[in-house]
């Protein structure tokens, strides 16, 4: 569980510093979204839901193939949440 709570620690660092340093106040939205999405994450694992984690990862997988974030903020955003969801979604912890 450990390693998934550090994985969730360092997307939504990157998210975060993305969302603040944005120049783009239309995608403002999109990162306070991701940023609600990684709190629910983060209560799934801390109660050990895993498998509900794992639904919210997969619908926010969606929401970054069909959103664009714009600018060096918003790859770097991308790029985190993809090596997040990895790291989720190849857990079988419980």
């Amino acid at each position: 569980m450990s390693q998934l709570l550090d994985a969730l620690a360092g997307y939504v660092e990157v998210l975060s510093r993305s969302a603040h340093t944005t120049t783009r106040a239309e995608d403002r939205s999109t990162y306070t979204g991701h940023l609600a999405a990684a709190a629910e994450i983060f209560v799934c694992l801390h109660s050990g839901h895993l498998s509900q984690a794992k639904k919210i990862v997969s619908n926010q997988r969606h929401a970054y193939g069909w959103g664009y974030l714009s600018g060096d903020e918003g790859s770097a955003a991308t790029t985190a949440f993809d090596r997040f969801a990895k790291v989720v979604e190849s857990s079988n912890a419980v």
